[in-house]
């Protein structure tokens, strides 16, 4: 089963990519991505990891991922970020919520909103965090070679 999910975040991801047109190029990497997340997704709570906490590293696993590849590939990283989350986007669970709306049965329907809104924010903290880190460790590396004004 787990290695159904690899292969389907893969292929997934690589239709994302190929909807919004990346180049070419990227197209396998960005599958790549969505198959790395997948899987931290997928291993940390067999770990003992909560959902939330699964879901925001393994969105920052996919954010730092796909800034070292938007350098080595050189194209901008949105084309491995979005690609790399859409295997972690609640679908299923943003459905559950809505029909729970639709059957008049309010308080699981605001449960599982709940639910979905939480893990959403999980992914963009992931991303956030991410580009965060890329960007202090870009900043400490040059810090050392610009020179200080008298």
């Amino acid at each position: 089963m787990f290695f159904q999910g690899l292969a389907l975040s893969f292929v997934s991801s690589m239709a994302w990519c190929v909807l919004f047109n990346v180049p070419v190029r990227t197209i396998l990497a960005g599958g790549l991505a969505g198959m790395v997340g997948f899987c931290v997704f997928s291993l940390l709570p067999v770990l003992g990891a909560e959902v939330l906490l699964s879901t925001f590293a393994s969105a920052a696993i996919v954010s730092l991922l796909s800034q070292f590849l938007s350098i080595l590939l050189r194209v901008p990283s949105t084309n491995f970020s979005v690609a790399g989350i859409i295997p972690l986007v609640p679908g299923s669970l943003a459905y559950k919520s809505m029909l729970a709306f639709v059957n008049n049965n309010y308080v699981e329907g605001i449960t599982l909103a709940t639910k979905t809104m939480m893990v959403a924010g999980a992914i963009a903290s992931g991303l956030i965090f991410g580009i965060s880190v890329v960007t202090i460790w870009k900043g400490a590396r040059y810090a050392g070679k610009r020179t200080q004004r008298d």
